[in-house]
């Protein structure tokens, strides 16, 4: 007998049913199935009674800035994951009443088959988010004299959003960060920051300290070569003098921003593992019916 693909949002699991999310998900990267906000939903695919595929959707910015974010993609069958996001985001399609941006956001997507494998429901393979290792530095350079990281304020976080929201299609998520967003990452204890050489602004910084550790989970800047890998080294040396108890730095960076990759390379950083695949997909509103 044929068995029929279902899905399910997790509120609506019974009990006995939600411990198989967590053999879905590496033990690591479970989502907290007691902490979604009312507008984000983690929605499970079933083949009959067994679980296949998982993925978390973010649909707080739908109403203010057209967007939509998937992620945490978990699955034992990639055709059911597929699946699952194309049933979804049709629920949804009839509620869209602008133009709007999904991001699909895949970790360690390098163990699908293709990277284009979402292509067949509409994505765009966009870019890759690389983790690297950066080692602080000791030393002083004069040049130093004419670099300062400043640290953004919540007056100020609107200026800086801005700034960062121009460049958004080359940053981790490719998608601009919306009032919510920041307000979330402030009160996560995230840090804004504005890198700025001789008074003007070149580069933007979003990080957050976890566990004697200092991530930097966005860096942009708006100048040559040379000048990034100085303001990379400024970085490294800013990090020693300040964060005396950080063990390690750690800076993700995509692949649309080879110039920065390639700094980092120059300034002894390490490649990990850690990787993040972004499909883009606009979503149009369905034509109005006279």
């Amino acid at each position: 007998m044929k068995q029929t693909f279902t899905i399910k949002e997790s509120r609506e699991l019974p009990p006995h049913l939600r411990p198989l999310l967590h053999n879905l998900y590496n033990p690591q990267h479970v989502p907290n199935l007691f902490s979604f906000p009312p507008q984000c939903s983690l929605y499970t695919g079933w083949l009959g009674n067994e679980l296949m595929a998982a993925i978390t959707v973010d649909y707080r910015d739908l109403p203010t800035t057209q967007q939509i974010r998937m992620t945490d993609a978990a699955y034992t069958n990639f055709a059911a994951l597929r699946g699952l996001i194309d049933r979804v985001l049709y629920q949804f399609h009839p509620h869209i009443g602008q133009k709007t941006m999904v991001s699909l956001n895949v970790q360690n997507a390098k163990a699908l088959q293709r990277l284009d494998s979402f292509t067949a429901i509409g994505f765009t393979p966009h870019l890759e988010s690389t983790v690297y290792d950066l080692p602080v530095l000791p030393f002083q350079k004069e040049t130093y004299a004419q670099w300062q990281l400043c640290l953004e304020h919540p007056e100020t976080y609107a200026l800086w959003s801005s700034t960062r929201n121009q460049d958004a299609r080359l940053l981790p998520g490719a998608l601009p960060v919306s009032a919510r967003t920041i307000d979330e990452c402030h009160r996560n204890q995230g840090a804004f920051h504005s890198l700025r050489r001789n008074g003007a602004v070149v580069g933007t910084m979003y990080s957050r300290i976890e566990f004697s550790r200092l991530h930097i989970h966005e860096l942009h800047m708006t100048c040559d070569s040379f000048t990034t890998r100085e303001g990379l080294s400024f970085l490294q040396q800013s990090s020693f003098i300040r964060l005396k108890k950080i063990q390690d730095v750690k800076v993700t960076v995509t692949s649309l921003q080879p110039s920065l990759r390639d700094a980092l390379l120059k300034q002894k950083a390490t490649q990990t593992s850690v990787s993040t695949h972004t499909f883009l997909k606009e979503l149009v509103p369905y034509p109005s019916v006279q």
